[in-house]
């Protein structure tokens, strides 16, 4: 194939670039400032950290006006300035991670950052995005958390007698998770019930019936309610010198955590849980870990209602990540391999977002921060310790695991925004 060919190749895979308007910059101040009010909270309530919304929104800003724009943003709340004159206040109505509502959000900001699309239609399309109903309805969502579970289990725990376990436990903690979302004053004690309902069934017949540990059997129900991502992000943005945000998450982490170790401590008190160790079960392979992937992402796929022929896409992410991790374990403590599957999903998302089948980096990023499980290892660790079985070494595995997964997503994500900015640049030269 000659060169030319060959580009021409690369050239009809690629997603064409949105070009900018023209006529200049006609944006009223109100209109702009409303759109980034709409373009950052959207981005905050789809799980963004603070500092890169902040950045985002700086830089959209550049291609609608010449004023001064000034952005605060907090994992709750947003504060935009244009100028003198136009001020806009928004704080975060529902959080959500749902991945179709999060690639038409980043779809608008993509036109906004080349100036593609006019101010008051991108806070329009916005607006929209934030009202999308999930794909698929209830029950249909209950089965993929359902699916995610047995994933999951497979990743932490691969055992034939703990399977039909996790199903039943996934599916419990599923329909919990659908029943408390029409009523969002319920979401504090959601936790906690959820933990202990879970805590109970296991204590009852499950962990027994399975021969397994309480806790091995428990964890993987539960990693709707784990806040592994709240706490990878809080991380990051430390490290980004983002101190009220990073340290905001943090302490909310922390407190789901503990609530759902309260619960899980309530349903051992009620059940009379025996937590003497048993003979392990057999494990079912090295093969699990790859039919693992197939599982965890089709479970995603429904349950985080991921946009339509998006799903071999989050399958690549979710190998990318867990494949990543395995690696990372020939060369690094268990605790800190996970960074090289964070550092590996960066450079995949943002270069596989080109392509033109693919939905956008957002969708597959945080289907691989799911994959990776932070939450998972701080939950059984702090379980451990309330059965009496950890200690503070343990409990500082935990803390580097989950750094070691924010770190690994800095340096991929400075990496390549250095070589790309250099890409760039020598193209333009």
């Amino acid at each position: 194939m000659s060169n030319d060919a060959r580009r021409d190749f690369l050239r009809s895979l690629r997603k064409e670039t949105p070009q900018a308007l023209t006529g200049g910059r006609r944006d009223d101040h109100a209109e702009v400032a409303a759109m980034l009010r709409e373009l950052g909270i959207a981005l905050i309530e789809c799980e963004q950290p603070t500092h890169l919304v902040e950045a985002r929104l700086l830089a959209i800003a550049r291609n609608y006006t010449d004023e001064t724009v000034r952005v605060v943003v907090f994992p709750t709340a947003l504060v935009v300035q244009v100028g003198t004159a136009a001020y806009e206040v928004e704080t975060v109505v529902k959080p959500t991670t749902q991945l179709d509502l999060a690639g038409r959000v980043d779809a608008v900001a993509e036109l906004a950052e080349v100036g593609a699309i006019t101010a008051a239609d991108a806070a329009r399309e916005v607006a929209a995005a934030r009202a999308m109903p999930p794909r698929f309805g209830p029950v249909t969502t209950v089965v993929g958390y359902t699916i995610t579970t047995l994933g999951f289990g497979m990743v932490i725990n691969p055992t034939w007698a703990s399977l039909w376990g996790y199903v039943f436990l996934g599916a419990v903690v599923g329909a919990i998770v659908m029943l408390g979302r029409p009523f969002p004053t319920l979401g504090a004690v959601l936790p906690t019930l959820a933990a202990a309902v879970v805590t109970l069934l296991a204590t009852w017949f499950v962990a027994d019936a399975a021969n397994d540990g309480l806790l091995r059997v428990i964890s993987p129900p539960l990693v709707a309610m784990l806040p592994g991502l709240a706490l990878t992000i809080g991380a990051m943005e430390l490290a980004s010198s983002q101190m009220v945000s990073g340290a905001t998450r943090l302490i909310y982490g922390v407190t789901q955590l503990m609530l759902l170790v309260f619960g899980v401590g309530l349903g051992i008190h009620l059940g009379g849980a025996d937590l003497e160790p048993q003979q392990p079960s057999a494990q079912m392979g090295s093969w699990s870990l790859y039919a693992a992937i197939v599982v965890i992402a089709i479970g995603l796929y429904v349950y985080l209602s991921a946009p339509k022929g998006s799903f071999v896409w989050l399958l690549l992410a979710v190998a990318v990540a867990l494949v990543g991790q395995k690696l990372g374990g020939l060369v690094l403590s268990a605790t800190h391999s996970g960074a090289v599957g964070a550092f590996l999903v960066v450079p995949f998302a943002m270069l596989g977002a080109r392509i033109k089948t693919s939905p956008p980096a957002i969708v597959m990023m945080l289907a691989a921060f799911w994959a990776l499980v932070p939450g998972a290892l701080s939950f059984e660790t702090l379980g451990e310790a309330v059965a009496g079985e950890g200690d503070v070494m343990t409990l500082g595995s935990t803390v580097a695991a989950i750094f070691s997964i924010a770190l690994g997503t800095l340096v991929g994500w400075s990496v390549f925004a250095t070589i790309n900015t250099r890409l760039r640049a020598a193209r333009k030269a």
